[in-house]
């Protein structure tokens, strides 16, 4: 199976003529290249939500997916729309996330199919948490490797948002209090697959780091933000319908662009369960 670099930091085109058609061996494949490039384009597929269900499985066990209501017949499916009259409603996804980083063993990966998507606008984003580290100084490093970062779903789904979420007149979105809660987990991560070092971050759920000073946290928060959104550690993804992406939520974050108002927008997302996210560096995990 062979991939072919779309940058040179992350996301690549895999052509398999029926992921459905995969053998266990080419199922690894993939996933080794899921690994190493952090995103992996598939295009030309055909997928019910029940077989992208099955090839999702073949990665590991659903994640657990608070807030959103899945498919009433499929759900570990969540359909991922944007009606044509949602025009001014705020877009899924609409800002800079690894999904579900609040949770105490985020999902490892993330599989989205394009079903319906609009004649322009409508890409997705995303970032490599990996070149994002590897391009700190030393000193940065080391400063970083002593923090925690706090992670809580609270600026996303608590109830004072679901004003935002209710424009979507498709989705439906239940904010609620448990959207308080916080997760603590190392600022820098070392990936389970790969062992590289991960800058374990995102502005939409990272609200706070343990290790620093209030004035020194509020600063961090915002460099952390534009360092780890830099294009250049960047992919950006047109949509086509059949589209299968596959990306590695242990080290990226990414961003849904809502320019495309007037069109209808779906896809459907299941998600991989994973571990809790350990470092090298930090002898007792928080």
């Amino acid at each position: 199976m062979e991939a072919t670099p779309l940058t040179g930091v992350l996301g690549a085109r895999v052509i398999v003529p029926d992921v459905r058609q995969l053998s266990d061996d080419e199922l690894t494949g993939l996933r080794r290249l899921a690994c190493d490039h952090l995103v992996v384009v598939v295009p030309q597929q055909s997928l019910t939500p029940a077989e992208q269900v099955d090839l999702s499985r073949r990665f590991g066990p659903p994640g657990l997916t608070p807030f959103i209501e899945p498919s009433p017949d499929h759900p570990e499916v969540i359909r991922v729309i944007k009606e044509a009259v949602d025009a001014d409603a705020f877009n899924f996804g609409g800002a800079w996330h690894s999904d579900f980083s609040f949770q105490s063993a985020p999902p490892s990966f993330t599989l989205l199919y394009a079903v319906d998507v609009p004649p322009w606008g409508g890409d997705t984003v995303w970032s490599s948490m990996v070149a994002a580290h590897d391009a700190l100084n030393e000193h940065q490093r080391a400063s970083l490797r002593s923090l925690i970062a706090v992670h809580t779903a609270r600026d996303a789904y608590s109830p004072k948002m679901q004003p935002l979420h209710s424009g979507l007149s498709t989705m439906t979105i239940a904010c609620d209090e448990s959207a308080e809660d916080a997760q603590r987990h190392p600022l820098v991560t070392t990936h389970p697959e790969t062992g590289r070092d991960v800058v374990f971050f995102n502005r939409a759920y990272v609200r706070d780091l343990e290790g620093t000073g209030p004035a020194d946290t509020a600063t961090t928060l915002d460099w952390l933000h534009h360092h780890t959104t830099d294009v250049r550690f960047t992919f950006r993804h047109r949509w086509t319908n059949g589209d299968l992406v596959i990306w590695d939520n242990r080290a990226t974050q990414h961003y849904a662009l809502n320019d495309y108002a007037g069109f209808r927008r779906q896809l459907h997302r299941t998600t991989v369960a994973g571990t809790p996210p350990q470092s090298r560096h930090v002898t007792n995990r928080p």
